[in-house]
């Protein structure tokens, strides 16, 4: 079985998690904050005591797990409470769910799965909390008790793998144009229209296109959140992870690489198509974009997750955990809602017999 990373704090043992507002390592328990490359320097030279050996027991064969559930299930063991904890293959970190620890598991993002950087978190869960009330408030057909403290226990703070498109394209793009003309002579209105072959060129840079790497993110709602700071890409570091839960892509470069186009495609096409002004009407004829310099990166994304369910329903709400943009559907509770149209009909119904005895009374019926 494999051991999970736990990083513990050097004053009083605890777990330590990543902090937004520190950008360290904090300790929950103590208030202490400690440099991640501190951290690193003291699990580097910490010795660990030898155990006695454990008693042996005979066990009966199981048959163990079906080649299916080795593939889609790992265990690892908390180093709090020695729980054995399951995960799926894509996930990073977690929490353990006997002891509520921090728990890593390096090894699944390690080779060809681990990132070239990571977008630490800025806001706090309580930021997310507060953005989901914000988010609630004044929705006057808001279920009752959606937003109560329970459900916003729920946030979970998760670093999602995405893909960065880099890349310099060379558009050469042609269109079919028309400037119209009216004039007078005489008695007649004259209407002449020229026509007119278009031809633009020019040369975009693109530093970070993102496209997620997650199958069990929506990809809409990943890029509703958009965009994230680049500049902020740190080197990455598990110590980042702590506190939080993280996946590794399973959507590799490749099928991640139409989106990406697609977005390339549509922004030089929008700019191209910007530059050509004054005519009554524009068609484009051709578009070539040729990619030079292309190179994909991984990274993983700092997002405050909440999947709540009501009436049968789920609903998914995400914030950026960079700049705290967040998103997501509201539920409407049909009571309040056929109450609220009721009252606004029979509100227009006695202004309308309002008005009529008004005008009665004037004379003007």
């Amino acid at each position: 079985m494999a051991q999970a990373t736990r990083y513990r704090c050097p004053c009083c043992g605890a777990s330590l998690v990543f902090g937004g507002l520190s950008q360290q390592l904090d300790c929950p328990s103590c208030g202490n904050s400690f440099p991640i490359e501190t951290i690193q320097e003291v699990d580097a030279i910490h010795v660990e005591n030898t155990s006695d050996e454990q008693l042996q027991w005979n066990q009966t064969d199981n048959g163990g797990f079906s080649y299916q559930e080795e593939t889609a299930l790992k265990a690892y063991r908390c180093e709090a409470c020695g729980a054995e904890i399951l995960r799926d293959d894509t996930t990073a970190a977690t929490e353990c769910v006997y002891c509520g620890n921090p728990t890593i598991m390096p090894e699944v993002l390690s080779g060809a799965y681990r990132p070239d950087g990571v977008i630490p978190f800025k806001k706090t869960k309580e930021d997310a909390q507060s953005a989901f009330r914000r988010h609630c408030r004044g929705k006057a057909l808001l279920p009752k008790g959606f937003a109560d403290r329970s459900r916003l226990e729920k946030i979970t703070g998760v670093y999602v793998p995405f893909w960065l498109f880099e890349c310099e394209a060379e558009a050469d793009m042609t269109y079919r144009a028309q400037r119209v003309t009216v004039s007078r002579q005489g008695n007649y209105q004259v209407t002449q229209t020229a026509h007119f072959l278009l031809r633009r060129g020019g040369h975009v840079g693109f530093s970070q296109v993102p496209v997620d790497g997650s199958s069990k993110m929506e990809d809409a709602m990943m890029e509703s959140i958009e965009p994230f700071n680049g500049q902020a890409i740190e080197g990455f570091s598990i110590a980042y992870l702590s506190g939080y839960q993280a996946q590794r892509h399973d959507v590799d470069a490749a099928a991640c690489q139409p989106r990406a186009n697609e977005r390339i495609r549509e922004t030089v096409t929008s700019l191209m198509r910007d530059t050509v002004k004054g005519y009554a009407s524009v068609t484009p004829q051709n578009t070539q974009i040729k990619l030079e310099g292309s190179l994909v990166k991984q990274v993983l994304m700092p997002v405050w997750m909440l999947n709540t369910r009501f009436k049968d329903r789920i609903y998914t709400f995400a914030m950026n955990g960079q700049t705290g943009r967040f998103i997501g559907d509201l539920p409407t509770d049909k009571g309040r809602f056929w109450k609220w149209f009721l009252g606004l009909l029979g509100g227009v119904t006695l202004g309308g017999y309002g008005l009529v005895y008004l005008l009665a009374a004037m004379g003007v019926l």
